[in-house]
């Protein structure tokens, strides 16, 4: 195996070992989840068309959109599974649709 080969291989072992130190865990995926629902709400960009219900509460929550999101989080559910070098997370809310995340890096990714 050449230099390279072995550069590689070394790199491919630090990303793992990275991933794994820096996997976020159940509370710090539920203060990244919290954060990014107040950025959501804060732009307007959670507030589905479809339930009126939620447009209500959520509309109300544009006025302090930390606070808000500190009370929404109560009715969220999160079911995080540990993956080693990653965690997924789904979560539940009557107030949204339901997503699917990846939490890596002290990082959380949701679609």
């Amino acid at each position: 195996m050449g230099f390279l080969g072995k550069l590689v291989i070394y790199a491919l072992i630090a990303a793992a070992g990275a991933a794994f130190a820096t996997r976020p865990s159940v509370e710090e995926v539920r203060e990244l989840y919290r954060d990014m629902v107040a950025e959501e709400i804060a732009d307007g960009s959670i507030i589905s068309a479809e339930n009126g219900a939620a447009q209500t509460a959520l509309a109300a929550c544009q006025v302090t959109p930390a606070n808000c999101a500190r009370l929404l989080e109560g009715v969220i559910s999160f079911d995080y599974e540990n993956r080693y070098l990653f965690a997924t997370v789904e979560t539940r809310s009557p107030f949204f649709e339901p997503r699917s995340c990846i939490a890596a890096f002290e990082r959380l990714l949701c679609r």
